[in-house]
């Protein structure tokens, strides 16, 4: 035996039994991806949910701008479970964010792009949050999620979107679909939901130690104000706010008041009254203001009445970054945020969508106790999306739109 034989030999005892294990993984891995090993799973062919193509239908954009950016296509590239803890789910319902509108017209690209990790930007999916089926799962999802389950979900904002066919998302960011509720209905809320329960819990402190001890007497209950309760965020806000046994007052339309009332406001507020602000001074002190409606920052400094917490879903965090860079982005922000906090009554904070798994855990858990439900304003069909983004930019609107892709 040659010297390069022994050395091969040495190398394969002790390498070989770890490359062989690693190259069976790796084929367990990409072989449903392969058109002639989906044939060859074992009931795979004969599951409708599994993509048998390479290409889907979907909406993107390859360039920001207005809504004629949007394009339809039914040639994308199926996405591809690239890590253990990923799954393809094929979409049933999703619904449309104003998050989208202003993806498209390019809000925050400058540290989303940089959260990508990648120089490829375009095209882009949009979508946030969706209802779907597994249709295929990597190797460290957990047991409890399974191929043909179907599931609910939300999707950063860096993460391509589902309003396409197929999405991949991380399975931390998915769980069963509450059976209370109808695919059009569960699709609406997990990303407007863990907006506004990041805005009350995590921004306004609600829910804490020491609140669930004042809550001993309803004449300690804490008093929060929604404005724009009649939106996506606002409903879930609403809905939340008064599992939580707070006091709960909402701004609306006039003609919003019957159902924000049904939702749990025990005051509703016409922002269309000459005296709305009086009427919002008035009613206080409050402990937390939920701004839902894109007031902004600006609108803490008109009220009059003392708060504890005004949070703002409409800061200028990204706008700052996007115009100025990283760096001096964030010092404008930092100034902002200084300034906001100099002329109020309260303590100004800014809210963002927050996809976490205990929020999940949290909206799902309501809607379970029938104490959360999705106000849907209308449903659109997959191939009438520009409706459906032409609905939600012009805004004015009672509850969620949605998606139908069954």
């Amino acid at each position: 035996m040659n010297i390069c034989t022994k050395a091969l030999s040495r190398f394969w005892w002790r390498n070989g039994p770890k490359l062989l294990k690693r190259e069976l993984e790796r084929e367990q891995f990409v072989r449903p991806f392969s058109q002639s090993a989906v044939k060859e799973e074992k009931g795979d062919k004969e599951k409708p949910g599994f993509p048998h193509k390479m290409k889907m239908r979907g909406w993107q954009i390859h360039s920001y701008g207005d809504l004629d950016e949007v394009q339809f296509s039914d040639n994308i590239r199926i996405p591809q479970v690239k890590t253990g803890s990923e799954v393809m789910v094929r979409i049933k319902a999703a619904s449309v964010n104003p998050i989208d509108i202003a993806l498209i017209g390019g809000y925050g690209a400058t540290l989303l792009n940089l959260m990508r990790r990648t120089d490829i930007e375009f095209p882009l999916t949009l979508g946030r949050d969706f209802v779907g089926e597994i249709v295929y799962r990597g190797l460290g999802v957990p047991r409890d999620l399974r191929i043909g389950d179907i599931v609910w979900g939300v999707i950063p904002p860096h993460k391509q979107g589902c309003h396409s066919q197929y999405a991949v998302i991380d399975s931390s960011l998915i769980t069963h679909k509450p059976r209370l509720l109808s695919d059009i209905e569960a699709c609406g809320i997990l990303y407007s939901g863990l907006t506004a329960w990041s805005g009350l819990f995590l921004s306004g402190g609600l829910g804490n130690l020491c609140a669930s001890l004042q809550r001993t007497t309803s004449s300690n209950r804490k008093r929060v104000l929604i404005l724009g309760g009649s939106g996506g965020v606002g409903t879930m806000a609403v809905q939340i706010a008064k599992s939580e046994n707070v006091h709960v007052f909402a701004t609306g339309a006039r003609d919003s008041a019957d159902m924000l009332s049904t939702l749990g406001a025990d005051c509703v507020l016409d922002y269309g009254d000459v005296d709305f602000l009086q009427h919002i001074h008035s009613n206080g002190p409050y402990d937390i203001i939920l701004d839902c409606a894109g007031s902004g920052p600006n609108f803490a400094s008109k009220i009059q009445c003392d708060f504890g917490s005004y949070v703002t879903f409409s800061s200028p965090l990204l706008r700052n970054i996007d115009s100025h860079g990283l760096i001096s982005g964030n010092v404008r922000n930092a100034m902002s945020l200084l300034e906001d906090n100099s002329r109020g009554r309260g303590l100004v904070k800014w809210g963002y969508f927050v996809p976490l798994q205990r929020g999940m855990e949290h909206l799902k858990r309501l809607v379970e106790q029938e104490k959360l439900r999705c106000v849907v304003d209308s449903v659109y069909g997959f191939d009438n999306a520009i409706g459906a983004y032409q609905r939600v930019k012009d805004g004015h609107l009672r509850g969620k739109v949605v998606l139908d892709l069954s």
